[in-house]
């Protein structure tokens, strides 16, 4: 007897089985964070926020506080240094108008308390929300259900509810870094130059996301990219003018290694960078914490991250290329916190709207998407390093930084010790059509 042949599946079949394992997981878990969060009676959102009293929405209220001071890289107080290009501090002084300047003779700490600067936090991040929700809306392939579907799930996952809570700007960085994706193979010359202003802003606001020009070195579009250096440049340059005149600007060459050194010190709990993650992999383990200057963390952090520039460059799939450099954005900084996750909605979209040809590996991004994006009620188990002191990581940033050490791993897999073995990377194809070809007419 003939064995039975088994029907291959066609690549529609494996999109709309990576549509619903996504979309139903994601709203399973967070219709369990809705029922935990009711039944906890509020206690299950700790787990999806800083939760430190004197600390909420300070990644909106500590620049709003320094935005008052003339120069952007010096000491503010004793013992606090600004961590904000001049962008941020310029955009944080324009908010600062519309409240009154004697509430900044009182501690940080109490501007939560006036409704006035929360006001200004609340339309800051309705308006930023929005112009995000537009963006993936008129970009999102499907139907309008589907579309509005993947809103929600975005909008209420659990990098936005932290982003909500703590205020940040990431999510400016994130919205022209869209922009920059959408518009720089575009066929139109001032296209690309808008889309490269656009990343010139987001780097102005988060520095790392100068790595997303690997896009167009890919592409040996050099003089782009030097087009974008320079529009990243200038736009670092004007707002300090305003903030401070000539003097600032001569500042912003001579003191710009400070305020590297600055944002590359930063970071407390809730981390998804490669030195936490390495502690957390060693933990796990039964292994103590590598010390914060081990030679052997350097060397593994310095091999994941030329291993995710290699694969942006050799990957043949767009979502991947995107993927390995948003990981850069969001793990490669020393202490980095989990708002950057937000970068990771770009790659997301471009993933589930891909029309290449699916692999198993596929449906494990997927799940590591999940994990990332889900907003999981579990115990604020806070994880004190022996050797990390002052670094503390959150039990939820435990399981995502996990997941991202995992992103990292499959990238490597699929984009570089494949074709090492001589296994070719898949082309993006279009699926076939099922439909009989028309006779040609003799």
């Amino acid at each position: 007897m003939k064995k039975p042949q088994t029907r291959k599946m066609k690549n529609s079949e494996k999109n709309r089985m990576v549509f619903w394992f996504f979309f139903t997981t994601l709203t399973l878990t967070q219709l369990v964070m809705y029922i935990s969060n009711i039944g906890s009676e509020g206690y299950a959102m700790h787990s999806l926020i800083y939760n430190y009293y004197n600390d909420s929405f300070m990644d909106f209220f500590n620049p709003f506080n320094v935005s008052r001071f003339n120069h952007p890289y010096e000491a503010v107080t004793i013992g606090e240094f600004s961590f904000y290009s001049p962008l941020y501090i310029l955009i944080f002084r324009f908010l600062t108008y519309f409240s009154k300047s004697d509430i900044y003779d009182l501690d940080k700490s109490y501007l939560t308390h006036f409704s006035e600067t929360m006001l200004i936090f609340i339309m800051f991040a309705a308006i930023s929300t929005t112009v995000l929700a537009i963006i993936i809306y008129n970009n999102k392939k499907g139907n309008v259900p589907t579309k509005i579907w993947f809103l929600f799930l975005m909008i209420f996952s659990a990098p936005m509810i932290y982003n909500y809570e703590r205020g940040s700007l990431v999510i400016l960085a994130v919205i022209f870094v869209f922009l920059y994706m959408l518009g720089f193979n575009n066929e139109k010359p001032y296209i690309r130059h808008l889309s490269l202003l656009a990343l010139a802003l987001a780097v102005c606001i988060k520095p790392y996301a100068i790595i997303f020009l690997i896009l167009l070195l890919r592409d040996k579009k050099f003089k782009e990219a030097l087009f974008g250096l320079l529009y990243t440049v200038l736009l670092w340059l004007i707002p300090s003018f305003f903030i401070g005149g000539p003097v600032v600007i001569v500042d912003a060459f001579s003191k710009f290694p400070e305020y590297i050194k600055n944002i590359w010190a930063g970071g407390a709990a809730y981390r998804t960078d490669i030195f936490s993650a390495l502690d957390i992999v060693s933990m796990s383990l039964g292994y103590n914490t590598m010390s914060n200057h081990s030679v052997i963390k350097y060397i593994i952090w310095a091999i994941l991250v030329i291993g995710l520039i290699v694969c942006a460059f050799i990957s043949k799939s767009l979502w991947k290329r995107i993927l390995a450099l948003s990981i850069i954005v969001i793990a490669a900084p020393f202490a980095e916190l989990e708002t950057s996750l937000l970068f990771l909605i770009p790659p997301l979209m471009l993933c589930l709207d891909s029309e290449d040809e699916r692999k198993a590996m596929d449906m494990v991004h997927i799940f590591l998407f999940i994990v990332v994006f889900a907003p999981l009620v579990i115990h604020d188990c806070i994880i004190n390093f022996e050797n990390n002191i002052g670094y503390e990581i959150y039990l939820h940033s435990y399981i995502v930084s996990i997941a991202i050490i995992l992103f990292i791993l499959m990238l490597l897999i699929e984009t570089v010790t494949m074709p090492l073995a001589g296994i070719e990377l898949n082309d993006p194809k279009p699926e076939k059509s099922d439909k009989p070809k028309k006779e040609k007419k003799k």
